[in-house]
């Protein structure tokens, strides 16, 4: 998991660094069966090491070309010495059947159920759909009536799970005992076929290599129905952590693995086998030391180090550290440039040791007509290079936009775009339509991986009501720009984040008016368990913008407005008092916006009491 990119990896070694310099008493234990450098990694964690090859199980490797399977000799070392013990795929097949399974993967599953289980992994989500259907076309029709109540209770829990519907796909597969298993499935679908399959309802699934690092799902025989994943051949150690997963201990008594290849694959097929497993290599450098960067901003904010000295000596603690000769990375050089990128952005500011008000709470972020980079206070010896500036004699403090980007678990790169987001909405922000907030609440990480399609834009856009179109205007998006889209021309008047960002809130602003994940899924042209994922994405973001913004709403309760009533009683001048750097115009804001507050909620009640007296009458 070290390795892991699109940054848990990163995560991982972050944590773990901290832990080994800030921290005494903890003890770390780290297992993997898929690892190459496991002695780098023990001088890393200053771990004993401990490497074993005994497996409980026995497992058989083999690969398949045509209708041939050989046995892999795993101490061979070269290709002519790897492939043994031919024989037949045994399984009976018409010669209708060949056509529609010309690789015999139906027969290879076939084999082993319903008895034992069977896992097929395949190299995309669309191919695990089709192999289901492809298998159950092989398979007898006798299957039909194994467990055959299991399955219909099954049947049963994922219609209600589906919200009165099942995929086709499933549909047509289950009374097999067969199902597909990706990320297109809503959550509540993976976790019923996952037990479904381990309660023997379910004897083979069709899934993605993602399953193979996931959920404890063994099997008798593991089918791989390519050596891809995706585009890319797949490393040894997917490899093994697919075949890992057949002939588990305590649940069966052998294992079997079968790759199946095309003689165009042969050329890769020697390498994979022979080659040794690929190291564990540090990400923190990778997306221009997205992971470094957060390591070092997170110690000083945690005051595990608060000088560049010892920023550097954490830095020295990692596995990265450990490779930088082999990676290429220069580690004092890149903390360094870190340091005043952060501090350049507003991040992180740097107050001599002396000074009392080094604290994140004394940094000017909101001074009227200031960007959040020109309010971050600095050190008053602007002259001195940054080497003096960051002796052991200056600590650098966490600064108030940082601070929220920590409480809002914000990455680094978003919070200046994420503040200035939030400062234009607050001025234009239309309340008539949750659209505007929903599209706030549209993560960025969602937005990047997002493939507009142009006449589903059209249709949505379309659908929207009067005040929905004045929050596409408050953006920028008008319908000519939507009409430029369809035609296969993007507008340079506005950005395509922008456009994607919208496009996105236009499915969240659809389930919102109570259309369903089925329907959502139809209109957009995606799979349910991306839209459920979607859905997730953005709560949580809601609540990391909610904790980002938080801050002044403590400091007003800290300085003594606990109520409505509090607040708009006030003074502009007895607010800006009570919190630090509180625009005027702000203030005033804040005390209107309590006081229309108040007058509403006097109202209703008004009204009710009207209506009480009338009924006395």
């Amino acid at each position: 998991m070290l390795a892991e990119t699109g940054g848990r990896g990163a995560s991982l070694e972050d944590v773990l660094t901290k832990l080994r310099y800030g921290a005494s008493r903890v003890q770390l234990v780290a297992m993997s069966a898929t690892v190459g450098n496991l002695k780098e990694l023990a001088i890393y964690l200053d771990a004993r090491l401990y490497a074993g090859n005994f497996r409980p199980v026995q497992l058989t490797e083999c690969v398949k070309v045509l209708d041939k399977i050989w046995e892999v000799n795993l101490g061979a070392h070269t290709e002519e010495e790897l492939l043994q013990n031919e024989r037949l795929c045994c399984f009976p097949y018409s010669n209708e059947q060949k056509k529609i399974d010309v690789d015999m993967v139906g027969g290879l599953v076939g084999e082993v159920i319903p008895d034992h289980s069977c896992l097929v992994f395949c190299p995309t989500r669309r191919n695990c759909e089709t192999l289901a259907e492809l298998i159950c076309k092989v398979l007898p029709t006798q299957l039909k009536q194994v467990k055959n109540r299991e399955k219909v209770s099954l049947y049963r829990a994922l219609v209600e799970e589906g919200g009165g519907s099942v995929c086709p796909v499933l549909r047509k597969t289950l009374p097999y005992g067969v199902a597909y298993h990706h990320s297109g499935l809503l959550e509540g679908e993976k976790r019923l076929l996952e037990e479904g399959y381990l309660m023997g309802t379910l004897c083979c699934l069709c899934c993605t290599s993602t399953l193979a690092a996931g959920i404890n799902l063994p099997a008798r025989r593991v089918i791989i129905r390519s050596p891809y994943t995706g585009k890319d051949l797949l490393t040894k150690s997917r490899y093994k952590q697919m075949v890992g997963r057949a002939g588990r201990a305590g649940l069966d008594t052998s294992g079997e693995s079968i790759l199946i290849l095309q003689h165009q694959d042969l050329i890769q097929f020697g390498s994979l086998f022979l080659s040794p497993v690929e190291s564990c290599n540090s990400t923190l450098a990778d997306d221009e030391n997205r992971g470094l960067t957060s390591l070092l901003f997170s110690s000083v904010g945690l005051g595990i180090a608060v000088s560049l000295p010892q920023l550097k000596c954490v830095a020295a603690s990692s596995l990265l550290a450990l490779q930088a000769s082999t990676l290429g990375v220069d580690i004092d050089t890149k903390v360094t440039e870190i340091v005043e990128c952060l501090r350049r952005q507003g991040l992180m500011c740097i107050k001599p040791e002396s000074d009392n008000h080094n604290s994140a709470s004394s940094i000017k972020l909101e001074n009227e007509g200031k960007s959040h980079q020109q309010c971050c206070v600095e050190c008053t010896a602007t002259t001195c290079s940054l080497e003096e500036l960051l002796s052991n004699d200056h600590v650098l403090t966490v600064s108030t936009l940082g601070k929220a980007a920590i409480k809002g678990n914000i990455d680094l790169k978003l919070a200046g775009r994420l503040y200035k987001d939030l400062c234009v909405a607050r001025e234009n922000l239309a309340l008539n339509s949750h659209l505007h907030l929903l599209y706030l609440v549209t993560p960025y990480a969602v937005v990047s991986s997002v493939k507009i399609i142009p006449s589903i834009f059209s249709t949505a856009y379309l659908s929207l009501g009067e005040e929905e179109v004045k929050v596409a205007k408050l953006l920028g998006i008008t319908e000519a720009i939507v009409v430029k889209l369809t035609l296969g021309h993007y507008s340079k008047k506005i950005g395509e984040d922008v456009l994607r960002r919208f496009y996105v809130a236009l499915l969240l602003h659809h389930l919102w008016s109570g259309m369903g994940i089925w329907q959502a899924s139809e209109l957009f042209s995606v799979h349910r368990g991306l839209i459920q994922q979607t859905l997730t994405s953005a709560t949580a973001f809601a609540s990391c913008i909610y904790h980002f913004c938080q801050g002044r709403a403590r400091m007003l309760y800290n300085a003594g407005y606990h109520s409505l009533r509090d607040i708009a009683s006030a003074k502009p001048k007895d607010l800006l008092s009570s919190v630090a750097h509180l625009p005027h115009r702000t203030a005033v804001q804040i005390i209107d916006s309590a006081k229309m507050l108040l007058i509403e909620r006097a109202e209703t009640l008004q009204g009710e009491a009207e209506q009480m007296l009338l009924g006395l009458n």
